[in-house]
């Protein structure tokens, strides 16, 4: 969704590059001189105008509207910037660039009244500044659409239409191993914005079509005390996504949790997504028995299919419920 956002030229880009290249227009010499000076004036204004709002055009058409975002994103830029700023910002580059077309139409208007070369140019004197005058006024507006594509672009690209799994639980448990053995390709990873943690996706394929699994370490695998204020609201946004939950439980001796450690996690993660929940136990081939409803070994390629073919009939809770 964030990854066609273009680059923001900052206002001292924008001017530089707009009036270094219109220093390089001329026309034919062979015309009038005052034919020729204001032709070169009018199609100077013309290309610098171009420059601008083509630009601010183009941010203000890739740039998402907050309002029709899912609510998942919606919920990640609340997190990572003042929404009510970014729509602001948005409403001042369009503003500027209408006033732009304005004073450039005015210009350009007064220019064809001229004949005199000296009057001409000192149009075009004039119409440079206001131009810089205006591109500035929107300086800090430009240099905050930067930051916020900064931080867009480094959202984790999570399919929202996708039927969709979230592995969890505590660390160490087996979740990026699981992961990796449910997906045919080598997960994909995305950092999360203003955060230590990652998220993992992977995808896969039932009953023909594409499954999206998701793994959210140091987001689902800890206590919600432990957790600090970004964590918590990302575990918020992640409420937003549809789907069904694998809690993946480790009653081996080698787990560094308790099983009642890991059963109020459980209950927190519950309580907190209000999704279907799988308890799935884990690292079977060095358990002593199954004591969950399903249970995997990641070197067990029969429990993996097992797994699997369970995910399958739960196909219908994963998809989002609006499709």
């Amino acid at each position: 969704m964030f990854k066609k956002i273009p680059t923001v030229l900052l206002s001292q880009e924008v001017i530089d590059k707009a009036l270094s290249r219109a220093k390089k227009i001329e026309v034919p010499r062979q015309i009038q001189l005052s034919d020729r000076v204001r032709g070169e004036v009018n199609s100077k204004i013309a290309f610098v105008e171009g420059v601008a709002v083509s630009h601010f055009k183009r941010l203000v058409k890739k740039f998402p509207s907050i309002e029709h975002v899912h609510p998942f994103y919606y919920d990640l830029l609340d997190m990572m910037f003042d929404v009510d700023r970014y729509k602001v910002s948005l409403s001042r580059i369009q503003w500027a660039q209408e006033r732009i077309v304005e004073i450039s139409t005015a210009y350009i208007r007064q220019a064809k009244k001229s004949t005199d070369p000296r009057e001409l140019n000192g149009i075009l004197k004039a119409y440079y500044g206001r131009y810089s005058s205006l591109v500035n006024s929107v300086s800090k507006e430009l240099e905050y659409l930067s930051k916020c594509r900064d931080f867009m672009k480094r959202i984790p690209d999570i399919n929202t239409e996708m039927p969709t799994f979230i592995i969890a639980g505590m660390p160490n448990v087996g979740k990026s191993s699981l992961l990796a053995s449910i997906t045919t390709a080598k997960p994909k990873i995305a950092h999360y914005p203003f955060t230590t943690q990652s998220i993992f996706i992977g995808h896969c394929e039932m009953s023909g079509e594409p499954v999206q699994v998701i793994d959210t370490p140091g987001i689902l695998d800890r206590p919600m005390k432990e957790r600090n204020e970004m964590e918590i609201k990302a575990v918020s946004a992640l409420r937003r996504i549809d789907g069904v939950v694998l809690f993946l439980i480790d009653r081996s001796k080698e787990s560094f949790y308790t099983v009642e450690q890991q059963n109020t996690l459980y209950r927190e993660i519950q309580a907190m997504l209000r999704r279907p929940m799988v308890r799935v136990q884990s690292k079977m081939d060095i358990s002593e028995k199954l004591e969950e409803e399903i249970g995997v070994s990641v070197g067990s390629k029969d429990s993996i299919e097992f797994l699997k073919e369970y995910m399958n009939s739960r196909l219908q809770e994963a998809r989002p419920r609006d499709t």
